[in-house]
């Protein structure tokens, strides 16, 4: 069975990472202007709903965005229109009805989520005015699911690139404008202009119909959730363990606390994410064919860590070393206290790299009971380490906690995926594991330095080191199309 080569990895790794790169760019400013006008509180409290909401969409959503593509596609594929169009129909009715749902549930629970979360009933009217989101936000991810499965990449991208100038055209103006009382209305407002791109975007494509009232038609829907309801099932538990973490350090810190952990968060995990948008766009089609040949499969995905490991660890070094103006950059200085768990943290995001493209395999292989069990293993420990690091040694054990727990799911995928689906390691990947794990270790030690010639000596060693480490695998990838690791 043919194999994707580095060049085709490459390739479409810097296609989508770049589509990316403009909304992180974005983001950057957005959070930027959030920290000047409201300030780590304000950016907790924010962080706080924005979380709530996320819990409580993906859990109302039924995994049916996910579940919705892959019938989809194939009906894309054999050009039945009229099929498309009833499937379609199908989607957003479902769609909608959770969404109203979600909605309601959110408002109901309103005071049980304001004492979980804030510890008191203070926040109750405030979870009440942001249950709207959810229901947008259920919408949103139905249409966006719509534009997978009919492989309209480029309305895709189109529709995220202005989604996020979008939510930065709102979040300015009512932050400087109303400062901590704009946050309920950014919370809302982003999500709603997020949705209404979408389905201005998707409606060009298939124009919006739905159907509510016959229950013959909406039950042709039920098996979008035996397949859907193990993946959101897993996406509940990682946003409830999100929640979970804010939640105990808004009551055991504060909410200046929260903002600071989401800050050191963000820098560790969301800048680098753009490195593993390939992943969804292009690996996850390429390793569902790939596992029915276990020989295959394993090329696959040795070769995905290795692209994925040689773009990481430059980034990470080059970050941690600039660590003090990036801050600055995106922040203040008031959220330079970020920093000691920033630097801690940082290997987490290599330990992903690592571990990431072997954790795709239950889902490439149609196992969501596998992937929910395994995801259930994880998200556990993580708090656990998470809230007994920030316990111990604040900030920076909540940084050391979420290495850790990195650490731990890669041991824990490697063991796992080793009996059930025969995964095994290159050898060619683990030697480049080891010598990116140690200029990645060279690279953090440095950027701990106070005296500049050991930070910048050190620094520039270790990301000169990385660098051309990754530079041999994309020669490698210039030489042949085939060649294995």
């Amino acid at each position: 069975m043919k194999t994707a080569s580095y060049r085709h990895i490459f390739k479409y790794t810097g296609i989508f990472g770049g589509v990316q790169a403009l909304n992180v760019l974005v983001a950057v400013v957005r959070n930027k202007l959030t920290a000047f006008f409201i300030g780590a509180v304000g950016m907790g409290l924010a962080d706080l709903l924005s979380r709530t909401v996320t819990l409580f969409s993906t859990t109302a959503d039924l995994g049916i965005p996910f579940s919705g593509v892959r019938h989809l596609s194939e009906l894309h594929e054999q050009g039945d229109r009229r099929a498309i169009d009833h499937y379609v129909c199908l989607i957003r009715s479902w769609m909608l009805g959770l969404a109203l749902l979600g909605t309601a549930i959110c408002a109901v629970c309103s005071p049980l989520v304001s004492r979980l979360t804030i510890g008191d009933y203070s926040a109750t009217m405030t979870y009440v005015w942001v249950a709207p989101a959810i229901g947008m936000s259920v919408v949103w991810a139905g249409e966006l699911a719509l534009l997978r499965g009919l492989r309209q990449l480029g309305r895709l991208g189109r529709v995220s690139a202005f989604g996020a100038l979008g939510t930065l055209v709102v979040t300015a103006p009512l932050y400087a404008w109303l400062g901590l009382d704009g946050v309920v209305p950014v919370v809302v407002l982003t999500i709603a202009v997020q949705m209404a791109i979408a389905l201005y975007a998707s409606t060009r494509q298939c124009p919006y119909r739905i159907v509510l009232t016959k229950w013959r038609f909406i039950g042709q829907g039920r098996p979008l959730l035996t397949l859907g309801l193990a993946y959101v099932g897993a996406a509940f538990l990682g946003a409830l363990a999100e929640l979970g973490i804010r939640a105990f350090i808004s009551q055991s810190g504060s909410l200046q606390a929260v903002g600071f952990y989401s800050a050191g968060f963000t820098l560790t995990a969301s800048y680098a994410r753009l490195i593993f948008t390939a992943m969804d766009a292009d690996y996850y089609a390429r390793l569902a064919v790939a596992v029915k040949d276990q020989a295959a499969m394993n090329v696959a995905v040795n070769r995905q860590t290795d692209v994925l490991m040689v773009l990481m660890v430059p980034f990470l070094i080059a970050f941690a070393l600039g660590l003090p103006w990036v801050v600055r950059l995106l922040y203040t200085d008031e959220f330079l206290a970020v920093m000691p768990m920033t630097l801690c943290a940082m290997s987490y995001m290599f330990f992903k790299a690592l571990f990431s493209p072997a954790a795709y395999l239950p889902l490439a292989s149609g196992h969501a009971r596998t992937y929910f069990l395994m995801e259930a293993l994880y998200d556990l420990p993580f708090v656990l380490l998470v809230c007994l690091g920030y316990l111990w040694y604040g900030l920076a054990g909540a940084g050391i906690g979420l290495a850790l727990s990195g650490a731990y799911n890669l041991v824990l995928v490697m063991a796992v995926y080793r009996r059930r689906y025969g995964f095994r390691p290159a050898q060619a990947t683990i030697g480049r594991a080891l010598v990116c794990g140690l200029w990645l270790a060279l690279g953090l030690t440095a950027a701990w330095q106070t005296d500049p010639a050991l930070h910048w000596g050190m620094g520039l060693t270790a990301l000169t080191l990385s660098a051309a480490t990754s530079w041999q695998l994309m020669k490698k990838a210039k030489r042949s199309n085939s060649s294995q690791a």
